[in-house]
């Protein structure tokens, strides 16, 4: 009988085996994107439409007022006196400027007088780069002092 040495044996249990063993990651990753598209194809994207229940008043209790189209629009003028006060005009509700002092009281009476011109009403103060920043400072405590809350700046054209 014939004797075989170890490194015979090694070699030939290697041979056996194919040689270093490995993990072939191919199927695992080919059923993952399968896995992937399925559920991509199955799920909705779009959130059901429901009904929201609502209590609205009836139609007799509610008063119709209109929404005012425009807002406030108050161009601030230089004092006539240096050093006075400065003006303000109200386009379309005041014809003549006003001081601006009594900018707040003339504000609250547009608030209570004339209807959709209520504290939720846009307020667009203009200046130029003439007016002096106080006057555009006087004129925004005026409009929070009627209590309206959406106050905008913009330039007055020239």
């Amino acid at each position: 009988m014939r004797q075989r040495s170890a490194s015979s044996l090694k070699r030939r249990t290697g041979s056996r085996f194919g040689g270093a063993m490995s993990l072939n990651l191919t199927p695992m990753i080919d059923v993952v994107f399968l896995l992937l598209f399925f559920f991509l194809t199955v799920s909705r994207f779009k959130s059901p439409e429901g009904m929201l229940a609502a209590q609205l008043p009836p139609p007799d209790d509610a008063v119709a007022v209109e929404i005012p189209r425009e807002p406030i629009r108050i161009r601030i003028e230089p004092a006539i006196v240096p050093g006075g006060p400065g003006m303000a005009v109200i386009e379309h509700l005041s014809p003549s400027a006003i001081p601006l002092p009594s900018l707040a009281a003339r504000l609250e009476e547009i608030r209570d007088s004339i209807p959709g011109f209520d504290t939720g009403a846009p307020v667009i103060l203009l200046a130029g780069d003439n007016i002096p920043w106080e006057h555009v400072v006087n004129a925004y405590n005026a409009a929070m002092a009627a209590q309206y809350h959406r106050i905008f700046f913009a330039e007055a054209p020239p």
